[in-house]
């Protein structure tokens, strides 16, 4: 009587692609809110705060900075705790960061808001938690869920620019983020404690079958291991490169006489774009060498420089997002495919923290490409910079071992 009334309605095989959906749900919100829509809160705050390109970037910086710091944390309390508290000190951050936020006078002011509340609320619902479910709950086929599940930073990056975009036009932007605030409370909150109470089932045949996949892992063998540095220096240059695409997007559509609303639509291609790129890189992830998927997104990140360099219309703008989109949708499931498949599940949220910190390295790059402007009146200075960096870590990645 007992063993019926303990059977789930899901069985695991099925209830794991929950998981991904809840995954995608709460990197839509995060990651969208603060992420994509980043690009679009970017024009009224110049103007209102008569601030340089190069000092408003940085508040996206201070973003990915703080990010960086707390993952390993993050990481450590994802092995330790249960993650619906994770995941609700988080929504807590991003209520209590979007209210700061309406509030605000000088762009100080908006730049503590971004460098405390911000980052928590970001590492600890955003795509370190998700990567983390899914590869707890995935033994097979891990990388094709990672990759779907990963799409969630771009499902809000498609839906939420829109959204904010038709808001911004009827009301301010302080009236928008309150909109927001509610959103993601109505959204991740109910799902949250609905979805996460439930663990994976394991056997004792399943366990001594992945017994090197629970290996744990300590901060030290970490850190002094090629698996983890390898995968990280090959990384941080991708993301310096869409971070200083990316967060200069909006305004560098301006600069070649393209209207405002155009800018939403250029997130959107980008965020359709890096889906695909998740979903192909994530795909083959299970069935090819990572070394040669990391080439290939490290050689469309070049072509993404290079395109939007020399963009002076909608037509190759659009081709240089969908090159962007492309090389950044490889970046998450890069990561997460590196890294489980060489240091396995039990400590992965520690590894995916300290790899997280490749978040530091992208988070100079909208700086960098903003100071370049200011002082040269072009962002091809940062460009080409970026691609000298590129290059000698795709001769690194040579080297990275196998499973």
């Amino acid at each position: 009587m007992s063993s019926t009334t303990d059977q789930p309605l899901l069985p695991d095989n099925y209830y794991r692609w929950v998981v991904v959906a809840y995954g995608i749900t709460i990197q839509a919100v995060s990651v969208g809110i603060l992420i994509y829509c980043f690009a679009l809160f970017s024009l009224p705050w110049l103007e209102e705060f008569s601030s340089s390109r190069r000092d408003l970037m940085l508040t996206v910086a201070l973003l990915q900075i703080g990010v960086g710091l707390v993952s390993p944390f993050v990481g450590r309390a994802l092995d330790a705790y249960a993650p619906q508290w994770v995941v609700t000190v988080g929504l807590f951050s991003l209520v209590t960061g979007l209210t700061l936020a309406q509030y605000v006078t000088s762009l100080f002011q908006l730049w503590l808001v971004y460098a405390t509340f911000m980052p928590l609320a970001m590492a600890l619902m955003g795509s370190l938690t998700s990567q983390t479910l899914v590869t707890r709950w995935f033994k097979e086929q891990r990388g094709l869920a990672l990759g779907i599940s990963s799409m969630g930073t771009n499902i809000g990056g498609i839906i939420l620019p829109l959204l904010v975009a038709g808001w911004l036009l009827e009301m301010g932007w302080r009236d928008v983020m309150q909109n927001l605030l509610v959103l993601a409370v109505i959204v991740v909150l109910p799902t949250t404690w609905l979805l996460l109470s439930r663990k994976p089932q394991t056997s004792a045949a399943t366990d001594q079958v992945n017994a090197t996949d629970t290996r744990q892992w300590t901060t030290k063998e970490i850190l002094t291991t090629s698996l983890f540095w390898l995968p990280f220096c090959g990384i941080a240059p991708l993301s310096m490169a869409f971070g200083a695409m990316q967060f200069n997007l909006g305004i560098i559509a301006r600069d070649i006489g393209l209207e405002p609303e155009i800018t939403a639509n250029f997130i959107a291609l980008s965020s359709v774009s890096m889906v695909l790129g998740k979903l192909f890189f994530g795909m083959l992830g299970d069935r090819i060498d990572h070394r040669y998927l990391y080439w290939l997104a490290n050689a469309v990140t070049l072509l993404a420089l290079a395109l939007i360099a020399t963009a002076d219309d909608v037509v190759v703008m659009s081709f240089a997002t969908i090159a962007m989109g492309l090389s950044g949708g490889s970046i998450l499931p890069l990561m997460g495919l590196m890294y489980s498949a060489r240091f396995g599940t039990a400590s992965f949220g520690r590894v995916m923290g300290f790899g997280t910190l490749t978040i530091l390295a992208g988070s100079t790059s909208p700086i960098m490409a903003g100071w370049a402007y200011d002082v040269f009146g072009s962002y091809n200075y940062a460009y080409i910079v970026l691609a000298a960096i590129l290059v000698p870590a795709a001769i690194a990645m040579r080297y990275l071992r196998e499973k």
